[in-house]
């Protein structure tokens, strides 16, 4: 899906940065070592991939339901 992650670290402390190339932005974090934060930006792109998939299914659903009232209309 094009979605990637960086993670880097800085003061003793890692940060993770998920790049949303569906929108602007994306999602950042922190964690307390780079296995956390690796653990926790894969997470982050489950849930958006999940967010896309199941909004792109009720898109296509909404255009299902549009697309059969027009034919029960048209029918009647």
């Amino acid at each position: 899906m094009g979605i990637g992650f960086e993670v880097w670290n800085g003061q003793q402390t890692w940060f993770w940065f998920v790049v949303n190339p569906h929108r602007e932005g994306g999602t950042i974090g922190a964690a307390i070592s780079e296995s956390e934060a690796v653990r926790e930006a894969r997470l982050s792109i489950e849930e958006l991939c999940d967010s896309i998939i199941s909004s792109g299914w009720e898109r296509s659903l909404g255009n299902l339901e549009r697309y059969l009232a027009s034919l029960c209309e048209a029918a009647a």
